[in-house]
């Protein structure tokens, strides 16, 4: 294709980029192999060209995985992208790449979705040189989509398609363990707000800036993006109320604004961060935002201090805080979470350290209460009794006839 973006002309190759990797071309050699052959018989016995059948494979394959039903939004689209052509140009699978089962499922879902928005690239580019009568651009269209798709279907639609259990288990097998990038784990040995300061303080060269914003993911446990957007800080008698815009907010989940306030802890915990927190306030007046790079250096101070720390491990360890001493409702409102079961994903109550004195939390929307009451006695009665009456069928079978037994002979 060109680089404008129309179709390639019979003496251009279309689109060279657009085929496999050659390391996995090489791993899924016979498979590619077999599914040509299976095309080529197949387009035999219907008398049709190959492409033709190759096609249909293409179809199957895009409506099977249309029937997932996935619908991210732009940002995740974005993100998608990204780790897809990471992937790509290492020329690995998900698996290959992932160290947790949560890492394995985010780049499955990314490279599944990507890889099947450009295999109906690639089919649409091969219709419009069929259109264009551009015979060599179209077939070539039609093969790199032909070959991503067999490669699709063994990675994501097949039964035996490869998962993070049978990678957990080889690595069992050897004797190994996966490398453990969970962020709650992460966030149950987070340094306390004021041992992450006094650490990033000791580190040569670090900005104030990354500081200062390092110190309201551990006092506040808010989302990155929620600080890109911009938070307002403001003091209380001894602590901080922080007023934000929630990141993952649509018609229903999620919390437009909200307004978290905390108090100081003593020193060790939590003083020395808010107060220089409350210094900001004092000298700017509160409004505070970052961009994408600061929150990349964010993280790699972070790292700095300690291995797997980062903005969300802090969000979990201030959740454990939180749940320590708050309601579900007034966890939920904190996180920014529309309903009270989100949560369970966050930290742990037995976790909380307490370095952060949570006072309030209160969010735009109230939160929907998921957690019901055990059914009584006659609750479970009346269940026990539907679900009886189900297995009776509609009609009752005829009772059978009387056995008739032979008269005893007389003799």
């Amino acid at each position: 294709m060109k680089h404008d973006g129309t179709p390639a002309t019979d003496q251009t190759p279309a689109d060279p980029g657009a085929g496999l990797p050659v390391s996995l071309r090489a791993r899924f050699g016979d498979m590619l192999a077999e599914a040509q052959r299976l095309a080529e018989a197949e387009a035999l016995r219907l008398r049709q060209p190959a492409g033709v059948a190759m096609d249909r494979v293409v179809r199957a394959v895009l409506d099977n995985a249309a029937s997932s039903g996935a619908n991210p939004s732009a940002g995740t689209q974005a993100a998608y992208r990204r780790d897809h052509a990471r992937l790509r140009t290492a020329g690995i699978t998900p698996l290959d790449a992932a160290s947790t089962r949560a890492h394995f499922d985010r780049l499955r879902s990314a490279c599944r979705w990507t890889e099947a928005q450009e295999i109906a690239r690639l089919r649409s580019l091969a219709e419009a040189a069929r259109k264009a009568k551009q015979t060599e651009a179209m077939r070539e269209f039609t093969r790199q989509a032909f070959e991503r798709a067999v490669v699709f279907r063994a990675l994501y639609l097949d039964a035996d398609r490869p998962t993070w259990a049978d990678k957990a288990a080889a690595l069992r097998a050897a004797g190994q363990r996966p490398i453990s990038r969970s962020k709650r784990k992460a966030g149950r040995h987070a340094p306390t707000p004021d041992q992450l300061l006094v650490a990033l303080a000791r580190q040569p060269g670090r900005c104030t800036r990354v500081e200062l914003f390092a110190c309201v993911f551990a006092v506040f446990g808010i989302r990155p993006a929620e600080l890109v957007r911009g938070v307002a800080l403001d003091t209380t008698t001894t602590g901080l109320r922080l007023a934000v815009a929630g990141a993952k907010v649509d018609a229903i989940r999620g919390q437009p604004t909200r307004l978290l306030e905390v108090d100081t802890t003593r020193r060790g915990q939590s003083a020395l961060a808010v107060a220089l927190l409350r210094a900001y306030v004092q000298e700017t007046g509160g409004d505070l935002s970052a961009t994408a790079t600061d929150i990349v250096a964010v993280r790699r101070a972070m790292r700095e201090v300690q291995p797997g720390l980062s903005p969300y491990a802090f969000r979990h360890a201030v959740a454990s805080s939180v749940k320590a001493s708050q309601s579900r409702a007034g966890v939920a409102a904190w996180l920014g979470h529309s309903n009270d079961r989100t949560q369970q994903a966050y930290g742990n109550a037995r976790s909380g350290c307490g370095a952060v004195a949570v006072k309030a939390a209160a969010a735009s929307r109230p939160v929907r209460q998921t957690k019901t009451l055990p059914p009584t006695v006659a609750e479970r009665f009346a269940k026990i009794a539907v679900r009886l009456a189900a297995r009776v069928p509609a009609q009752a079978p005829k009772a059978a006839p009387p056995v008739r037994r032979a008269p005893k002979p007389r003799w």
